[in-house]
C-alpha cells in the first residue's frame, strides 16, 4: 500500500527537488574542483607562512630596526671622521671606499629605507605583501565559502555513490550502444520483437521512439502493421494490429545489482499504460518502479517461480501524476527495495528482495480492454541516472 502522505497528494514539487539536488551535485564538484585548484593550494601555502613563527620574527624585526643600529650608520659616521680628519684632496684608501659606499644607490635607499616610520618601512616588505595578500583572499567568498562548506559538510550522502549509467537524450536520436527496442527474450530468441497476447498495440523496433528538447517520447499511435504475439497455447503468432507502440531497454548494455535507479518521467493521461520498470533475465523477479495505467499510478513487485508468483501491488490516484515530470526512483539494498517520488518515500518492500543483476525498461501499451482514444499518446523521459555503493 502507499504510504498516507501519497494517498493525502503530499508530494513535493519536482522542480524544488530537481533544483535542489542538481545545486547539490554542483556544489560538490566546485568543492572537489577547489579543494584541488592552485587558488586553495597558494591560500594556504600563504597561511602557512603568514601564520609561522619565522615570519612573526621577521615582521617584528623589520618593525623594531632602527638606522642608527645598523652597519650602514656605522659607516656613515665612520666616514664623517676620517672626512674631517683628511687634508685637501688627500683620501685614505679606507675614505676613498666609504666615499664610494656613501654615494651608492645601495647606501642611499638603505638608509631611506631605516629611517621610515616603522610601519610604513614594514608597508614596503615582502612580508607586508604576502600578509595583505592572505587578508583580502581569507575575505574572499570563495575561501568563506569553502570553509563554511567544509565545516557543513553536506556531500556525505552523494559522495558515497558512484554514477554508474547516464542518459540525457541529448543526440537527437537513439544512442543503440545503451538501448535495444525489443524484448530482451524475443531478441535472443528471434531477432525479432513481439508482443503479449492482452496487447492492443505492437511495439515497433524504434519507430515510435522520437525526440524533442533533450527528451525522449514512447508514442503509442494508430498504425496499421503486422507482428508477433506470444500466446500461451500457441506460441509465437502473426496477427495484424491497427496501433503501434515502443520500448527502449538496457538488457544488452546495462545490468546492476542494487544501487539507486532514478527516471524523470511524464506519464500521459488517458488510456495507454506506460512503465518505468526492471527485470531480470529470467523474467522474474520485475519490478514496476512506476506503471501508470487506467488512471492509477502503480509501484509493483513480482517475485518467485512459477505461474502464480508472489507480488506486492501499491497505487495511488492517478490524476496528480499524469501529464507532468516526475522523479521516480526505486532504492535497492540487499535486504529491501524502496520504491520514491520526487523524493518521498511511497512504498517499501523487505521480503523476496531480489539478488540478481537487473536491466531497466520503459515501455508504453495499449491493452486490450483499453479505450482507443485520446491517441496519439507518448511517454516522455526526460533523463535516467542510476548509482552504485562505492566500494
Amino acid at each position: 500500500m502507499a504510504s498516507i502522505s501519497f494517498l493525502l497528494g503530499m508530494v513535493p514539487g519536482t522542480e524544488k527537488v530537481e533544483t535542489a539536488d542538481d545545486q547539490l551535485r554542483a556544489d560538490f564538484q566546485a568543492y572537489k574542483d577547489y579543494e584541488s585548484s592552485d587558488d586553495l593550494k597558494h591560500y594556504l601555502e600563504l597561511e602557512k607562512e603568514v601564520k609561522s613563527n619565522n615570519f612573526a620574527l621577521r615582521k617584528k624585526k623589520i618593525l623594531k630596526e632602527k638606522y642608527k643600529a645598523s652597519e650602514a650608520f656605522r659607516k656613515e659616521i665612520r666616514y664623517n671622521q676620517l672626512l674631517k680628519r683628511s687634508k685637501g684632496d688627500e683620501k685614505s684608501e679606507e675614505l676613498e671606499k666609504l666615499d664610494e659606499y656613501i654615494s651608492s644607490e645601495e647606501f642611499i635607499k638603505q638608509k631611506q629605507y631605516l629611517t621610515m616610520k616603522p610601519v610604513e618601512r614594514y608597508e614596503t616588505t615582502d612580508e607586508y605583501q604576502k600578509e595583505t595578500e592572505y587578508s583580502t583572499l581569507k575575505k574572499s567568498e570563495k575561501v568563506i565559502w569553502y570553509y563554511r562548506t567544509k565545516k557543513k559538510y553536506p556531500f556525505k550522502e552523494i559522495q558515497k555513490w558512484d554514477l554508474t549509467f547516464d542518459e540525457k537524450f541529448n543526440k537527437s536520436k537513439l544512442d543503440r550502444s545503451k538501448w535495444m527496442t525489443r524484448y530482451f527474450w524475443g531478441d535472443q530468441t528471434m531477432k525479432s520483437s513481439f508482443v503479449l497476447e492482452d496487447d492492443k498495440s505492437f511495439i515497433t523496433d524504434g519507430d515510435n521512439i522520437e525526440f524533442y528538447d533533450n527528451k525522449a517520447r514512447i508514442v503509442t499511435k494508430s498504425n496499421n502493421v503486422e507482428g508477433l504475439v506470444w500466446r500461451v497455447e500457441q506460441g509465437f503468432v502473426l496477427e495484424d494490429f491497427d496501433f503501434t507502440s515502443g520500448l527502449i531497454s538496457t538488457a544488452k548494455s546495462f545490468k546492476q545489482r542494487y544501487g539507486v535507479f532514478n527516471a524523470k518521467i511524464k506519464m500521459a493521461g488517458g488510456s495507454v499504460a506506460q512503465a518505468f520498470w526492471m527485470v531480470s533475465e529470467t523474467i522474474l523477479p520485475h519490478i514496476d518502479v512506476a506503471r501508470f495505467e487506467n488512471g492509477k499510478l502503480y509501484s509493483n513487485y513480482f517475485w518467485g517461480k512459477g505461474s502464480s508468483p508472489n507480488k506486492s501491488l501499491s497505487k495511488a490516484g492517478g490524476a496528480k501524476y499524469a501529464d507532468e515530470y516526475f522523479i521516480y526512483t526505486l532504492e535497492w539494498t540487499p535486504n529491501k527495495l524502496t520504491w520514491k517520488i520526487n523524493g518521498k518515500v511511497f512504498k517499501t518492500q523487505t521480503s523476496g528482495v531480489p539478488q540478481e543483476e537487473m536491466y531497466i525498461n520503459f515501455s508504453s501499451n495499449l491493452k486490450k480492454d483499453a479505450a482507443e482514444n485520446g491517441l496519439p499518446s507518448a511517454m516522455e523521459i526526460d533523463w535516467v541516472r542510476v548509482y552504485k555503493l562505492k566500494e
